[in-house]
């Protein structure tokens, strides 16, 4: 393995420890299918996804397991970059209806929530009645996961098609860090 760069070698040994703990330590082809598929992500980010995963996983975790906690990771840095659960966009669309009415511009958080609303219809939102508020949650979700579906294939296409980096794919700003000093984020 000596041809390998440093960076190349230290992603390696990253999943090769994530391998381990799974006892696959022997299936090289799968480690260097891994290691390609994540070649572009940040080795501290990556080391952290795969920490993470051998806490909470019981069988070794797939590439898109590992895509999915580093966006976990990224999310708990930086908030404007999480993806919102449901339960939170709804909260937010209604307390933006709420806020707002008919009358005043609302702000969303997301580009998918702000989608979710197009597709419902905000007049629609502001007019809902208590016995109507059940449904439209439901009709929402299914835009809202539409929405988000939507927004994580084009970054996986634009990853694959390296229009964006794996750093932008998850989320990050190409220009941030993942380097914590004191359980602190630290952006320099």
């Amino acid at each position: 393995m000596n041809w390998l760069t440093s960076t190349q070698n230290k992603r390696t040994q990253i999943l090769a420890t994530l391998f381990a703990a799974y006892d696959k330590a022997n299936n090289e082809k799968q480690l260097a299918a891994y290691s390609m598929a994540l070649k572009d992500f940040p080795e501290e980010l990556l080391m952290r996804a795969c920490h993470k995963l051998m806490l909470e996983n019981k069988f070794l975790p797939a590439i898109a397991e590992i895509v999915q906690a580093c966006r976990s990771l990224i999310g708990e840095l930086n908030d404007s970059q999480r993806e919102r659960t449901w339960a939170e966009a709804w909260e937010e669309i209604r307390r933006q209806v709420r806020e707002c009415g008919r009358w005043e511009k609302p702000t969303w958080s997301t580009p998918e929530i702000a989608a979710t609303v197009k597709s419902y219809g905000y007049g629609d939102l502001c007019e809902l009645r208590q016995d109507e508020l059940q449904t439209a949650s439901a009709q929402c979700r299914r835009y809202y996961e539409e929405a988000c579906s939507r927004k994580n294939e084009k970054n996986i296409n634009d990853f694959v098609l390296k229009k964006i980096s794996g750093a932008e794919m998850i989320g990050m700003l190409p220009e941030q860090k993942i380097i914590m000093i004191h359980g602190r984020k630290d952006n320099g």
